[in-house]
């Protein structure tokens, strides 16, 4: 059986959108993100079903779909639609968001980043309250942690760099591998995040 580290490495971004300073603006937005990230890894669905997975109105679900289309996010599938429904896919994986737009639109950039980290937390809030219920084996695995440490912005884009190449050897999209071939295997979430301390104290601390 292969193992990750014989397995061909796939790019996890291979169909990712990219993002620039005018999409920037279809993501601005917590639900907005969150609707996406929901056709990305659901498949596609109608307004309707979309104001009822996140409670809200349907004029509210039908304005945030027309957003992210004019911004090139989902498309139409009328295959599946119906004179009196229109269904929306997502033809792209995840998105990218060039480092060089943090300062061609820092605002814009920031409020991305901020719907990103929000709907983190809501994951691993989620996966808190369910952590000590996990079966035995998957309870002792899952790991949430914190470091703290002193690295030169070389160190910092060197130790990027390595955890990248981690992730990138486990990656495989959910349902690629068959039962047989992984039994028991479950989707996994994984974030990282690596920044500059923002404490002021520790601003004191530079060298």
């Amino acid at each position: 059986m292969d193992t990750p580290h014989d397995t061909p490495v796939p790019d996890p971004f291979e169909n990712a959108a990219v993002l620039d300073a005018h999409s920037l603006r279809g993501l601005a937005h917590p639900l907005r993100l969150r609707i996406l990230t929901l056709l990305q890894v659901h498949g596609p669905a109608t307004g309707k079903a979309v104001s009822e997975h996140f409670g809200i109105a349907s004029a509210s679900a039908s304005y945030h779909l027309r957003q992210l289309h004019a911004h090139g996010f989902i498309e139409e599938a009328p295959e599946l639609g119906t004179p009196r429904e229109r269904w929306w896919r997502a033809p792209h994986t995840g998105f990218r968001l060039p480092e060089h737009l943090d300062t061609e639109a820092p605002e814009l950039s920031t409020a991305v980043r901020l719907a990103l980290a929000a709907r983190w937390s809501e994951d691993l809030g989620a996966a808190v309250h369910l952590w000590s219920s996990q079966p035995e084996g998957w309870r002792e695995a899952q790991v949430m942690g914190e470091r703290r440490t002193q690295l030169t912005v070389d160190e910092l884009t060197a130790l990027r760099e390595d955890i990248r190449e981690v992730l990138d050897r486990y990656a495989r999209e959910p349902g690629e591998r068959a039962d047989a071939e992984a039994p028991g295997s479950r989707v996994v979430r994984v974030h990282f995040a690596a920044f500059p301390s923002p404490d002021p104290d520790d601003a004191r601390n530079r060298t």
